[in-house]
């Protein structure tokens, strides 16, 4: 049987098939004390079929049936800022689709940010906060304009 005390952390990520009993399962244990620890709080990621809800809509549901604030390891929190910064060095250009976690990830580095319109942000959403540094329509197409 499940004893949800036997648990020292519960990690919630992007979770493709999940069921209510292993939802629940999570909650019970964050409420018997488990530390509660997150890969990313991403709301949603695009797929072809459109935007679909990403790991942050997961978190979302077991921060809001345990009242507990998350740890979250991802972009642009505290543990992935320290770790870029560690092995990244000086003048990165963090690249992404998402002003509210690639914007975010460098402002918090000091870094540019270059924002490429081929994920959840289009060219319809521009200008976001944090403002890009550089705007392309794809990952080639920002490089070329950040090359010297």
């Amino acid at each position: 049987p499940f004893e949800p005390q036997g648990y020292d952390v519960v990690v919630v990520g992007l979770a493709r098939s999940l069921s209510y009993e292993a939802l629940a399962r999570v909650c019970l244990a964050v409420r018997a004390g488990a530390r509660l620890l997150a890969t990313n709080d991403d709301s949603t990621y695009p797929s072809t079929r459109g935007l679909l809800p990403g790991g942050g809509a997961l978190l979302a549901a077991v921060v809001t049936a345990t009242d507990t604030t998350p740890e979250v390891a991802g972009k642009p929190h505290g543990p992935m800022v320290d770790l870029v910064s560690e092995r990244v060095g000086p003048d990165p250009v963090v690249v992404g689709d998402r002003d509210d976690t690639d914007g975010a990830l460098a402002r918090a580095l000091g870094a540019r940010f270059g924002l490429v319109l081929t994920g959840v942000t289009g060219g319809e959403a521009v200008p976001t906060d944090p403002a890009p540094d550089l705007i392309a329509p794809d990952l080639a197409s920002l490089v070329a304009a950040a090359l010297p």
